[in-house]
């Protein structure tokens, strides 16, 4: 008797035991990788991949660590859905992840999905009229609505998955005003009530949904075009104050309140740096967004915008040249030293560097020097480049250390400062080139030091 009972006690013990080690495992192999180093991106916390020498990194994701998450590759962003307790292995294939990623183990299902979904055309005609431009927003989403249909998860999944898909879509209306007017020439185009008023039926107060990066995304593009669409010319100090107002006035929810005080304060920071209107938005800031984490990162950028005043010393670099010459800040001391960070491969560095040799050639005779520091990631391409259009500035190379862009926060580029003879920032985002502003801007300091 005590053997048969003996027997059901180990069974269940196994049971026990089998359901208590289930664990929700992610690999990732990297076949054919340079180097590039992999970080996975699960609810808002960035957990680094330590892979060995040949590729391969194994996790055990926390009780936490799973729902929709981001592998972060090199400059590529791929979606995962990463399921408790279920496997899920990843196949990079040399160093760009998009297309060129497989997904096997009973996780892969989604992120297949996912995958096909992501690959999917979203391109954008913005020369339609406000409502055209709606009805095709709603086609796209419709498309992928059906698509999603046909896969056989969970009602719980493709209901999140339903919420993704339409706030994706509006992330592309935040574009939709400039970008029209681009497109058409209309340079004073306005959007019409009815186009608003279709815009403010998006809008979904639901902080459930905050753990979507679409869900993020496409109710700060809402709001910032309805908020901003009265603003007759664009002032970043302007646009956050009526993206605050409208935030405070007309949401309810006071999670999704705080996400987006913090969301524009953040941006408005980056873009803007701490100008004499900061202390106006710390007001609002400190008043709406009590979230530790939230406030740690606002406040780190805001120690990191603060190093980059004028008149805070300017980050020492060592960049080399064509011949592999190495220059350093203190090799210009005594100038006033004009920096553009490029790239080949940017249109808009292109167009922008036109007006920078013009430059170069009007202030020749002056103490300053023209440096264009690229961040291309293969050298080869600089130096090609370079060596076919010699320049009379100096041309250097930045190389895989990104140190100078992250002392600077430089998000985009091109981007140019100017700093004084003592090595001092005069101003860590000086005007493009292009702006007849600039050359009176570089005037003035080069005449008060003469």
């Amino acid at each position: 008797m005590m053997g048969k009972f003996g027997g059901i006690l180990l069974i269940l013990i196994g049971l026990m035991w089998c359901c208590n080690t289930r664990k929700t495992v992610v690999e990732l192999n990297l076949i054919g990788s340079s180097g590039i180093k992999p970080e996975i991106l699960v609810n808002g916390s960035e957990r680094p991949v330590d892979v060995n020498e040949s590729g391969y990194a194994k996790l055990v994701m926390g009780d936490k660590e799973n729902g929709y998450a981001l592998l972060k590759y090199g400059k590529d962003r791929i979606p995962l859905f990463i399921e408790k307790d279920k496997s899920l292995v990843i196949y990079v294939y040399g160093d760009q992840a998009r297309g060129n990623t497989r997904f096997e183990g009973n996780g892969a299902p989604k992120n297949i999905y996912l995958s096909s979904l992501e690959s999917k055309n979203k391109s954008f005609d913005y020369e339609l009229d406000g409502m055209e431009f709606l009805q095709q927003l709603k086609e796209q989403v419709e498309e992928q609505m059906y698509y999603l249909d046909t896969m056989e998860f969970d009602e719980e999944f493709k209901e999140m998955e339903r919420h993704r898909i339409k706030f994706s879509a509006y992330t592309a209306l935040e574009n939709y005003p400039l970008y029209h007017a681009w497109s058409t020439g209309n340079k004073d185009y306005q959007l019409d009530t009815t186009f608003l008023a279709t815009l403010k039926t998006f809008i979904k107060e639901d902080e459930k949904l905050l753990v979507l990066k679409e869900y993020q995304e496409g109710m700060a593009s809402l709001v910032s075009v309805i908020s901003s669409s009265r603003l007759k010319e664009y002032d970043a100090y302007k646009q956050v104050i009526a993206q605050f107002e409208y935030v405070i006035h007309n949401l309810s929810n006071s999670t999704l309140v705080e996400f987006l005080i913090d969301h524009y304060a953040y941006n408005y920071l980056l873009g803007a740096g701490a100008d004499e209107h900061m202390d106006e938005i710390l007001k609002t800031y400190d008043r709406y967004v009590k979230d530790a984490r939230m406030r740690q990162r606002f406040y780190d950028g805001y120690e990191r915008c603060m190093k980059i005043v004028a008149g805070q010393p300017a980050s020492n670099f060592v960049f080399t040249d064509v011949a592999g010459q190495a220059f350093r800040l203190e090799d210009f001391r005594g100038k006033f030293l004009f920096i553009n960070v490029w790239a080949t491969w940017g249109v808009p560095c292109r167009s922008e560097n036109i007006y920078w040799e013009k430059l170069e050639k009007e202030f020749e005779e002056e103490n300053i020097v023209f440096v264009a520091v690229a961040c291309d990631n293969d050298r080869a391409i600089w130096e090609k480049r370079v060596r076919e259009n010699p320049k009379g500035e100096v041309q250097l190379y930045m190389g895989s250390d990104r140190s100078f862009m992250d002392f600077y926060m430089i998000r985009g580029i091109p981007r140019f400062i100017l700093i004084s003879p003592d090595g001092r920032i005069i101003n860590s985002d000086m005007p493009r080139p292009s702006n007849p502003e600039t050359a009176k801007i570089l005037r003035s300091y080069l005449k008060d030091k003469n």
